[in-house]
């Protein structure tokens, strides 16, 4: 009888352990892959707040000076990457699929670095606008360790490699020149901000298909 009791608690036990995906908790099941896309979209809303705002302060101070703002409109140096199309893309492979959205946020990793180095050391530039810089920086950061997690975890051998495009902008952004760096900045915040918009959408499409929940 001890015998038949230890190896059908060995049994239970090994059935447990053969589902990584959810630890059990007080309260029901816990699942990392879950957890983190919530993280990784709360992290996109975050942005697309923040840049939307930033955005339109950036219009206030520009729109009524320069007439070449229109350029910087139209000029996005993440079209370059490959990367989903419109607002959700259930016609590629997962696998994929989330490998364009990190290579689309990962796109912005060096913009918005040197823009928060330039913003900080610029004068007069309303701290209200600082202040959003460095927080959609560090969300950026953040969520993209957060989408590498998820590809590792869902696709434990898949492998990406992650190079940055060449932003047009950058030597505006770093010249002496103010009237060049706003541009630069504008640009930035305008790309940002059209690029954020879809991504919510992607990372709930990408949660549907990965983990099953919220579809």
């Amino acid at each position: 009888t001890f015998l038949l009791l230890l190896v059908s608690s060995l049994l239970l036990w090994e059935k447990a352990a053969s589902v990584p995906q959810c630890h059990t908790e007080v309260g029901g099941c816990w699942d990392p892959l879950v957890e983190t896309f919530n993280s990784a979209i709360n992290r996109v809303k975050t942005i697309q707040d923040v840049a939307e705002e930033m955005h339109q302060e950036f219009i206030e101070l520009m729109m009524k000076r320069y007439q070449n703002v229109l350029r910087a409109r139209l000029r996005c140096h993440s079209n370059a990457t490959i990367h989903p199309d419109g607002i959700v893309n259930t016609n590629i492979k997962t696998k994929k699929y989330l490998k364009q959205v990190i290579h689309l946020m990962g796109a912005w990793r060096r913009p918005l670095y040197h823009f928060v180095i330039e913003l900080s050391a610029m004068k007069n530039v309303p701290e209200s606008i600082i202040s959003k810089a460095k927080s959609i920086e560090e969300n950026n950061r953040e969520l993209l360790d957060d989408l590498r997690w998820i590809l590792t975890k869902a696709f434990p051998t898949a492998q990406i490699k992650e190079k940055d495009p060449v932003w047009d902008y950058l030597p505006s952004m770093k010249s002496n020149d103010r009237m060049n760096k706003f541009l630069a900045m504008f640009n930035l915040s305008f790309c940002l901000r059209t690029d954020i918009l879809y991504t919510v959408g992607h990372l709930r499409t990408l949660k549907c298909q990965i983990t099953g929940k919220d579809c």
